[in-house]
Formats: structure tokens, C-alpha cells, sequence
């Protein structure tokens, strides 16, 4: 058990952007990270789909990269009218300097780091990953990494289990509520 807030990194924002390249377990960490606070869970690529009304793979075959990063960016700007959130962010979306400005405004941000051999075992080419079936993966992963790096915390989830990562989370990000978050082992 933690008893856990989150006040010690300027939480008075309460917002928490997770970051990581695809398949670092972005999603799966928010849900449960978000349940752990009380805290509302935002899937930043889900929401695009659900606004656009179709697939992110849709979107970059039809419309191309830069229009939907330009909706991704618009959408991570919308999310300052709220509070108590836990986002998980696109792969790319940290990658871009407005947003990194952006989101050290809006919240905290998160790097859930986690090494291309163990993602590539995670992550099948299903076709919903658009940039998952580039020839350029590794160049990608590579010139992520330091741009990811930059985000507040960052913590090596290559060998955790989600409820681990959640728990380092909460540790790092430090505590003044009088509340006791129940986290398996």
C-alpha cells in the first residue's frame, strides 16, 4: 500500500502525460494510473479517432503525417480545460517541439522508456500502427529517445510489470493527499 499524492512536482496542475515510443505501454499504465488517483484516462489517439471518426491509419493514408499531427496538436491544446487527467500520449506526439512546450505547461510529463527488442516483442503489424511498418523503425526509435528524454520523469519500464510502473510513478511523483492508493504486488 502507498499512501501517495501528488504535490512534490507541481501537480497543482493535475494533469499527467504519459510519453514513450509505441508499444511502451502507454495505455495500459494510464488506465490503471488514472483508477489508482481517481483521475479521469484519456487515450490521446483514441480521442482523435473517436472526433475524426475514423482509424489514426485512416487519417495518415488519406490525410498524411503533418495533418495528423496538426489534429493531434489541437487536441492536446484542448485538453487544457481540464484537470484531474492522465493522457496517454501518441508515439510522435512528445516528438514535437509545440507539444513538449505545451504539455511543460499543461501537467507532468512521463517517459515510460522501454527498449526496442522488448517493445518489437509487444507490438504486432497489425496495421493500426501506421509508422510501425516503416523500414525506418530503429531511425525512429533513435531520434525519439533523446527528444522522450526531455519529459520530467522518465523510468525504465523494459522489465516491469504495469502495476510496477504504476507504483514508480506514484513514488516519483511524491505525495501530500491523505490518500492510500491499493496496488497488487
Amino acid at each position: 500500500m502507498l499512501g501517495l499524492s501528488l504535490e512534490k512536482i507541481g501537480m497543482d496542475k493535475k494533469r499527467v502525460f504519459l510519453v514513450g515510443f509505441m508499444g511502451a505501454g502507454k495505455s495500459t499504465v494510464g488506465s490503471l494510473l488514472a483508477g489508482a488517483l481517481g483521475w479521469e484516462f484519456i487515450d490521446l489517439d483514441q480521442a482523435i479517432e473517436k472526433q475524426q471518426g475514423k482509424a489514426i491509419r485512416e487519417i495518415f493514408e488519406a490525410e498524411g503525417e503533418p495533418e495528423f499531427r496538426r489534429i493531434e496538436t489541437a487536441m492536446l491544446n484542448a485538453l487544457a480545460s481540464k484537470s484531474q487527467i492522465v493522457v496517454a500520449l501518441g508515439g510522435g506526439a512528445f516528438a514535437q517541439a509545440s507539444n513538449r512546450a505545451s504539455i511543460a505547461r499543461l501537467g507532468t510529463s512521463v517517459f515510460l522508456d522501454c527498449r526496442l527488442e522488448v517493445i518489437l516483442t509487444r507490438c504486432t503489424d497489425d496495421g493500426t500502427r501506421p509508422l510501425f511498418r516503416s523500414s525506418q523503425l530503429r531511425e525512429l526509435f533513435a531520434v525519439r529517445q533523446p527528444l522522450y528524454s526531455e519529459s520530467d520523469l522518465c523510468i525504465d519500464v523494459s522489465e516491469m510489470a504495469p502495476y510496477q510502473i504504476v507504483h514508480s510513478i506514484l513514488e516519483q511523483l511524491g505525495s501530500n493527499r491523505n490518500e492510500t492508493f491499493i496496488l497488487p504486488s
